[in-house]
């Protein structure tokens, strides 16, 4: 049975998209689950760097999950433009001035990155309270565990038919 992926309650199919009544909402077909399973949180596949370069609202329709990795890429590309920027500035230190645009296009990258980062973390505060300081291995594994842990299907019992009483 098709079933609501937050309340469990069985759902509706219409055209493009199923109905729970009981949270009156519309669902994705790819959002419904079966008899009263909970969502998979784990994402099919890791994001990349590109997810990274989605717009705001289409980062927030992302689980937290992968904001987790995205973070994670966002704050290493940021890194890793702030070294070559730093290159860039002793070379000009040295006297090389021919390295000036390529200074400028780096300042405009590490910024691109460091506002990405804002906003991953600000999506992810939102939602686990807290921006995450270093994400490791271990800080996912941790969250993966968690996220692992047993989760009851979502069914209720139906109510027990009344037994006539044997005289």
């Amino acid at each position: 049975m098709k079933t609501c992926p937050y309340c469990g309650s069985g759902v509706q199919n219409h055209q493009h998209h199923y109905y729970c009544g009981f949270c009156k909402m519309k669902l994705d077909r790819s959002e419904v689950q079966e008899n009263g399973k909970r969502k998979n949180l784990f994402p099919q596949q890791h994001p990349t760097i590109e997810d990274a370069k989605k717009p705001t609202p289409e980062l927030m329709k992302l689980s937290t999950v992968e904001l987790l990795y995205l973070l994670k890429l966002a704050r290493k590309e940021r890194s890793d433009t702030y070294n070559n920027r730093y290159i860039f500035i002793q070379a000009m230190k040295q006297g090389a001035k021919e390295f000036s645009d390529a200074e400028q296009y780096t300042y405009k990258e590490y910024e691109y990155w460091t506002r990405k980062c804002f906003v991953i973390e600000n999506i992810l505060r939102e939602r686990i309270g807290f921006i995450p300081k270093k994400i490791n291995k271990e800080f996912i594994q941790n969250m993966v565990e968690r996220m692992q842990q047993p989760v009851k299907d979502m069914n209720i019992q139906p109510p027990k038919k009344e037994v006539e009483k044997v005289k």
